[in-house]
């Protein structure tokens, strides 16, 4: 999309509207075709729970068929941002500018760590360090123990998307120019460009730098041989993870706010016109597109062995009396067909599915404050049965959960940070 395209678009849209929201894989040039997570999982270090994206456990939920809270934890602020979960600590960031550090058995703070801006990025746990960034354009790496800062880092952008720890580094998007910054989109000499920047993790050293046309909002997803990142530009970059040279790009229909996820060979995302793409990883090259017929899709996808997962906002209009509801969707790997469609109560499923060899862990919010739609977490079956669902306050939840040992850790948007068993 080019700039001028997305300057009406931005006009267009109101900003109410819009929320503030806002894991063997196929190595380069190899034939294998299989899923990263061959065992189950037992942390969520990072966004969608490790390098490729997957948003899955590997096994099945062990969650119960009724949800039982067993601790929150109260913050001054909204959660936006989604949890990392390693060392029996749960990390989140918050609106009010702080990222929290809390026991993942009892609910009790450790540390917190104060930004100067919010903080809606996930963050990423490696070898005892935690990486973050911030609406205050740095990248934060603070020791996991202690809370420490350990160094940071200023840019030209802020920072929404989450850093990916890979091999000594740390891969990491920059810039916003939309509605959910707009105040930074407004500010004179604003950048409307992005980067993408690969990171000594031990300094914070630039390794390598990639200008590309938008902003980055995208998690990098990694593979032995390449880093897949999408930008606001549309399109789905493909680069060498050792020097940021560009191996291919692939044009979507619209912005893309999600991030890709890798396995079987594929890379799937997803983009503001309402639509999953499936493209060859070593190619870029389409293998299949599903339109989901909604209005845009914000959230990333979760992949399990069958199926591709992921909610949506749908079209609704002051001019039509109709309501539209936000649905969460699963389609074939392989064929792209829709399988099944669920429809929630809310307007927005804008948090990213965690999915489980027999349930999907799912949350749905509001766009506005105020509205008397139900939302919150819901766990569907498979086969797109709800088996429970959570009501929330505030607006919901537009936190991607984490699912770590039968328990689910998610941020609301009341301020709260949930485990649930």
């Amino acid at each position: 999309m080019t700039n001028r395209n997305r300057r009406q678009f931005l006009a267009a849209v109101s900003a109410a509207a819009v929320t503030a929201t806002a894991g063997c894989q196929r190595p380069w040039g190899s034939a294998s075709q299989s899923h990263p997570v061959s065992e189950p999982i037992t942390s969520w270090p990072t966004f969608r729970g490790e390098r490729h994206n997957t948003g899955y456990t590997g096994a099945a939920s062990g969650l119960g068929a009724e949800p039982t809270v067993a601790w929150t934890y109260e913050a001054e602020g909204p959660f936006w941002g989604s949890p990392a979960v390693a060392d029996e600590t749960v990390f989140i960031g918050s609106a009010d500018n702080a990222l929290y550090a809390v026991d993942a058995e009892t609910g009790e703070e450790r540390w917190t760590f104060s930004s100067d801006h919010r903080i809606e990025a996930t963050p990423a746990y490696d070898d005892g360090t935690v990486y973050v960034g911030s609406y205050d354009k740095h990248l934060y790496a603070v020791d996991a123990a202690t809370g420490d800062e350990r160094w940071s880092r200023s840019f030209n952008g802020l920072i929404r998307g989450s850093p990916t720890p890979w091999n000594g580094s740390i891969l990491v998007g920059v810039g916003c120019h939309n509605l959910a910054c707009a105040w930074y989109a407004d500010e004179s000499g604003a950048p409307e460009n992005g980067w993408v920047y690969s990171l000594d993790a031990d300094s914070g050293e630039t390794e390598w730098r990639v200008e590309v046309g938008t902003e980055v909002v995208s998690t990098p997803a990694v593979a032995d041989d390449a880093v897949y990142v999408g930008a606001s530009d549309g399109t789905l970059y493909a680069l060498d993870p050792t020097s940021g040279d560009e191996q291919w790009t692939y044009e979507t229909r619209d912005m893309i706010w999600s991030s890709p996820a890798v396995a079987y060979g594929t890379v799937f995302i997803t983009d503001w016109n309402g639509n999953v793409h499936a493209v060859d990883a070593e190619t870029g090259e389409e293998t299949w597109l599903a339109d989901t017929a909604g209005r845009y899709i914000s959230g990333s996808v979760a992949v399990d062995e069958d199926a591709v997962y992921v909610g949506h906002t749908p079209y609704n209009s002051l001019d039509d009396p109709t309501t539209n509801y936000a649905k969460v969707f699963r389609y074939d790997r392989q064929t792209g067909e829709e399988d099944w469609a669920f429809e929630t109560v809310a307007l927005e499923v804008g948090s990213s599915p965690v999915v489980t060899s027999d349930r999907i862990y799912v949350g749905s919010h509001r766009q506005t404050d105020g509205g008397s739609s139900a939302v919150g977490m819901h766990a569907l079956t498979t086969d797109g049965d709800e088996e429970w669902f959570l009501e929330i306050d505030g607006r919901g939840v537009g936190s991607s959960p984490a699912l770590v040992d039968g328990t689910l850790y998610f941020g609301g948007t009341d301020s709260t940070v949930y485990a649930v068993e």
